[in-house]
C-alpha cells in the first residue's frame, strides 16, 4: 500500500512576489487619498481656528464699538516721523492679537500682560520716541510671549514655531534668550506701514485697510461691506526674507501681512503663495512652505489661502485670483465691491 505525502500548502516565491507587487500598487493608489483626507481635516481645523478669531473680533467690536488695532505704538518703523506720520509718545510694540485673547478663552493669559510697559524692545535706527517703561523684560511681557496659543497656529504648518534669539526679532533683543512664539494668522495691513508711523489714519479712506497701527476701525467705516473685505489672513511659519511675527509683540518688519504688497522684489511680485524671493540662489529659496518675504500671505493648503472676512466668515481664496480683485478685497471703502467667493 502506497502512502501519499500531503503537499505543504503555501505560497511559491512567484506567488509571494505577485502579492507584494499588488500590495505595493494598492498602497501607491491609496496613499495620496489618505494624505488628501488628512489635509482636508487639517484645513478644516485651521478654518475653525480662524472662525474663532473672526468671532473674537466681533465680540471685541460689540464690547468696544470698534475693532482692535492691528498694532499699537510701534517703534519698529523706518519712517522719519514727520508731517502726518508722527509716532506715539512711547514705543510699546503691541501685536493686536493680544487684544482678543479674552475672546478666545485666554483671559488668564491676557490679565498677566502689563499694558503700561513695552511688549517688545526693538526700535528702528533713529527712532524718535523712547521705549515705554518698564521694558519688555521688566514688565514680564517678553516672557509671556513664549506661551503657545494653539488658536493662532495652523495644523497644516509644521514649521519652526519659535523665534530664535535675535537683536531684531526677539522681544528682549536676544539679550536674555527669550524664544517667543509665532502666529500663523495676522491682520491684513498695508506693507507701507513699515515706512510710516500711524499710516492708517493719515491715508485716504479709499485706500485704507481695516487694520493698521492704532487703527480702531468702526463697523460703519467698512462701506464696501463686511462680507467683501479681508480682515485676517494666513502666513507660513517659515519665511525666507525676515522672521514670521510673534502673536504678542512687534519686532522688525512685523506690520501684518499684505496680499498685494510689493516692498521687496519677488517673482511674481505680488499675490498669494509667493515662494520665490528675488530668484535668490539659496537652496532655502523658492520652496513651498517658506514664503518669500515678511508681508506675503501664504499657506500650506494646496491652491490657495484662507482668510477671515470682516463679517467673521472664513473663505478659501485661490492663489490664481487676479490682483485687482485681491486689492479691492483688501480695501474697505474704495467703492469696488468684490465678492470673496472666487
Amino acid at each position: 500500500m502506497k502512502v501519499r505525502v500531503a503537499r505543504n500548502a503555501g505560497f511559491t516565491l512567484v506567488e509571494l512576489l505577485v502579492v507584494i507587487a499588488i500590495i505595493g500598487v494598492m498602497v501607491g493608489l491609496l496613499l495620496p487619498a489618505v494624505q488628501s483626507a488628512r489635509e482636508a481635516a487639517r484645513r478644516m481645523s485651521c478654518g475653525n481656528n480662524m472662525k474663532q478669531i473672526g468671532l473674537a473680533l466681533h465680540n471685541y467690536e460689540s464690547t468696544y464699538k470698534k475693532f482692535p488695532a492691528g498694532r499699537l505704538s510701534l517703534g519698529t518703523l523706518v519712517g522719519a516721523g514727520t508731517g502726518n506720520f508722527r509716532p506715539d509718545p512711547q514705543t510699546k510694540n503691541v501685536q493686536g492679537l493680544v487684544s482678543i485673547l479674552p475672546f478666545i478663552e485666554q483671559q488668564a493669559l491676557y490679565d498677566q500682560f502689563n499694558f503700561s510697559g513695552a511688549f517688545g524692545n526693538y526700535r528702528a535706527a533713529g527712532a524718535a520716541t523712547p521705549l515705554a517703561t518698564p521694558d519688555a523684560i521688566a514688565s514680564g511681557n517678553a516672557n509671556l510671549s513664549t506661551n503657545i496659543v494653539q488658536t493662532y497656529l495652523c495644523p497644516s504648518d509644521g514649521g519652526l514655531q519659535e523665534i530664535l534669539p535675535s537683536t531684531h526679532y526677539s522681544p528682549d533683543l536676544g539679550a536674555n534668550g527669550v524664544r517667543a512664539r509665532k502666529t500663523c494668522y495676522d491682520f491684513i495691513m498695508p506693507h507701507t506701514t513699515l515706512g510710516n508711523y500711524n499710516l492708517h489714519n493719515a491715508t485716504s479712506i479709499e485706500t485704507r485697510y481695516i487694520f493698521g497701527e492704532n487703527s480702531f476701525t468702526r463697523m460703519a467705516s467698512i462701506t464696501d461691506g463686511t462680507t467683501n473685505t479681508l480682515a485676517i489672513g494666513e502666513m507660513t511659519l517659515e519665511l525666507f526674507n525676515g522672521v514670521t511675527s510673534a502673536w504678542s509683540y512687534a519686532g522688525w518688519v512685523s506690520v501684518g501681512i499684505d496680499p498685494v504688497g510689493s516692498w521687496n522684489l519677488t517673482y511674481p511680485a505680488r499675490g498669494l503663495n509667493i515662494w520665490n524671493y528675488n530668484n535668490n540662489p539659496s537652496p532655502l529659496n523658492n520652496k513651498r512652505g517658506r514664503r518669500a518675504s515678511w508681508y506675503n500671505s501664504a499657506s500650506l493648503h494646496p491652491g490657495g489661502v484662507q482668510f477671515v472676512l470682516a463679517d467673521g466668515s472664513v473663505r478659501f481664496i485661490s492663489q490664481s485670483i487676479d490682483l485687482p480683485s485681491l486689492t479691492n478685497l483688501c480695501r474697505m471703502s474704495d467703492g469696488q465691491v468684490i465678492t470673496a467667493e472666487l
